[in-house]
């Protein structure tokens, strides 16, 4: 027993005089966010290969503190999903270390990528990220994915890729070599104030295919809201092989803060485009009055309908979204307090579903919002709003129905509606019954492997009882 207290005793001591370093976490208060982007390349004959590209504020994170150093990580995970079943998932750390103080952090951004090959469809892409040292502190990124093959037999290009720099390299070990190649991606496709100059990569494929001509015009182009060519280049590009890199410069110093379009194009010696890629980008400056369309989402968003929107009009205009949110991102929208906060995160809710890269209008969005408007003006039932009707629901989710079927109240049956849609998975059907005849129509059976399926509706809903 002696000995026990003597033990103590001697810990005691030696603690007091020599305390140990207590490790010190520094949360960041800065919004938590990411930038991501997507490049399709050609794969093989049954794959296309998928870039994946990351942006993380190094002053997002929280650190902490260890032998003079500061440490902060961020979990990642991506899952990609085809018809809701998983295709592919990873998961990783981004680890990453300041000198000095948490407080001197510029506003640099880490950048990383991940690679997948899909064969040709419709995927849905969600990528995760969490703070380690504050689980509180997570983010998500989901973003539909359209894969198509490339042809063999005509020209044809890849996606773009926006980047921050582009030079010439032997590291064959670097994350981001590729063709001799250092390409370090621009996943925000933000530019301006304090990176004027776009850098873009592409490859052109198929060049040997027609050999009429020796070489093809690539013609890069930057595109305002209103569709006009503001910036051009062209280069003669020999036809020497087969696929061939294409990589280049814009100083972008005289732009406006707005959205536009950058364009490559392959022009034979007739100036007839036989191959394009189109992809949207950004820019923001201190000081410069927007452009005419809408702006970047993490630095300028005001200038969109949400931006002008107070928080009852906020909130209702995310409801109307409700039908085709993902759970993560309507728990995400719950947990908003702040009205700038939630204008953000509508926006770029629909800038994430933005895919066809027309710089004027976000066409999905506008044809969304008109299904809500006509579901409004036509579904509506006593109290109720159009949208959240059955026969809303189904007209925003499904479109104008291909054919219909209406049956009046009889003496045998309550009114009825039979929807018919000929292009959704080979032909399907919604059946609707007016139970009480007051207007309010309920789904009752559909075809639709993802709806209410009863074939007994009839008997159950429709016959009147005797």
């Amino acid at each position: 027993m002696k000995k026990v207290s003597l033990l103590l005793s001697v810990l005691a001591w030696i603690f007091y005089f020599y305390p140990a370093q207590a490790q010190v976490t520094i949360k960041s208060n800065a919004e938590f966010r990411i930038d991501v982007d997507v490049a399709q390349f050609y794969g093989d004959s049954t794959q296309v290969y998928i870039e994946l590209y990351y942006g993380i504020g190094e002053n997002i994170l929280s650190y902490v503190r260890d032998s003079g150093h500061y440490t902060g990580k961020a979990l990642m995970s991506l899952l990609i999903l085809k018809d809701s079943i998983a295709v592919s998932s990873k998961e990783w750390l981004v680890a990453h270390e300041i000198e000095d103080s948490i407080n001197s952090v510029r506003p640099k951004t880490l950048y990383g990528m991940q690679t997948v090959d899909l064969p040709p469809g419709d995927y849905r892409l969600t990528m995760i990220c969490q703070d380690v040292l504050d689980s509180s502190r997570k983010t998500t990124a989901i973003l539909p994915l359209r894969v198509t093959g490339y042809p063999t037999d005509k020209e044809c290009l890849s996606d773009i890729e926006f980047c921050t720099s582009i030079k010439t390299s032997v590291n064959e070990q670097s994350l981001f070599y590729k063709n001799t190649l250092e390409v370090i991606p621009n996943p925000g496709r933000l530019y301006g104030t304090g990176l004027p100059i776009m850098y873009y990569y592409t490859t052109v494929y198929n060049l040997l295919v027609n050999k009429t001509t020796d070489s093809v015009i690539v013609r890069a182009s930057v595109l305002d809201a209103a569709g006009r060519e503001i910036l051009v280049k062209d280069k003669n590009k020999p036809r020497l092989y087969n696929a061939s890199v294409e990589v280049g410069t814009f100083n972008l110093s005289a732009l406006r803060s707005g959205s536009y379009l950058f364009r490559v194009s392959l022009v034979d010696t007739l100036k007839n485009i036989i191959a394009k890629t189109e992809k949207k980008f950004f820019v923001y400056k201190h000081g410069s009055m927007p452009d005419t369309s809408i702006a970047y989402s993490g630095a300028i968003y005001s200038g969109s309908r949400y931006g002008i929107m107070n928080e009852q009009d906020i909130d209702r205009a995310f409801n109307h979204v409700h039908y085709i949110a993902s759970v993560a991102e309507r728990e995400q929208y719950s947990n908003l307090t702040d009205l700038k906060a939630k204008q953000k995160f509508l926006f770029d809710f629909w800038q994430r579903r933005d895919t066809d890269d027309q710089p004027m209008i976000n066409e999905r969005e506008e044809d969304y919002i008109k299904r809500v408007e006509y579901a409004n003006n036509q579904y509506s039932s006593g109290f109720r709003e159009g949208w959240k009707t059955d026969r809303g629901r189904v007209y925003i989710i499904y479109g104008h129905y291909d054919e219909i079927e209406r049956s009046q109240s009889t003496g045998e049956s309550n009114p009825y509606e039979v929807w018919r849609y000929h292009n959704i998975q080979g032909g399907v059907e919604f059946v609707f019954v007016d139970k009480e005849g007051l207007g309010n129509y309920i789904l009752v059976h559909s075809t639709h492997r993802d709806e209410l399926h009863d074939t007994d509706w009839y008997k159950r809903y429709a016959q009147k009882m005797r």
